[in-house]
């Protein structure tokens, strides 16, 4: 399995249609027949840039299939996708849907390509704190695709450099990742962490628990 983690992008900033080119760019060149769309971090579009119907209108991806997980009729279509775990605030939310319904977990855990932006790359980890920069929120164990880590997205811009290091104690992993907005990391799942490839315009760190 190939996997892709993007940071996420600031609003404030500008990136929403920079970062989603760049995810177009990684999907392209994957080129898969299909697309699932996995959208449970955001159930409220708080922006209107994240309204209902933002995947189609800001990323071409030609003739590949679209589908989305929130229509029982797409999922019912999907045949190995490339699946793709869309970011927003609600990464609790997206946990349970995933985990209510086994055969989301299945295409997950063996698809060829994986994506995971912001919120769904965090839960891929094998533990992920519930709310954003709040240190003082819990850490609840994800979906531990990426075994033995913790991820925290939006890393140097929401300066989560001390949080990263608080998940690790807390939990007692062996990596932390953290990866800036603009900025994601790809690599095969069965080299991690070795192998490690950036994409985009930021940085990432993979800080190792030395004590284990």
């Amino acid at each position: 399995m190939q996997i892709y983690l993007f940071g996420g992008a600031e609003m404030a900033q500008g990136q929403f249609i920079p970062q989603l080119k760049l995810i177009e760019q990684v999907i392209l060149e994957c080129n898969p027949k299909q697309v699932l769309h996995i959208p449970f971090a955001r159930t409220i579009a708080t922006e209107k840039e994240w309204e209902d119907g933002w995947f189609k209108r800001h990323i071409n991806i030609g003739e590949i299939e679209y589908l989305n997980a929130a229509n029982e009729k797409d999922i019912l279509k999907a045949d190995k996708p490339l699946v793709f775990m869309s970011g927003g605030g609600e990464n609790v939310n997206l946990l349970a849907k995933i985990k209510a319904d086994k055969r989301l977990f299945e295409f997950i855990k063996n698809s060829e390509y994986l994506i995971g932006e912001s919120a769904g790359a965090k839960v891929l980890a094998t533990y992920f704190r519930t709310k954003g920069n709040d240190s003082n929120s819990q850490m609840m164990a994800g979906l531990d695709v990426i075994k033995d880590t913790v991820i925290e997205p939006h890393y140097t811009e929401r300066k989560r450099q001390e949080l990263l290091i608080k998940d690790m104690k807390e939990t007692g992993v062996s990596y932390g990742l953290g990866i800036d907005a603009m900025t994601a990391v790809s690599f095969a799942l069965d080299k991690f962490p070795e192998n490690i490839e950036k994409i985009g315009t930021g940085n990432y760190v993979l800080n190792v628990n030395k004590s284990k």
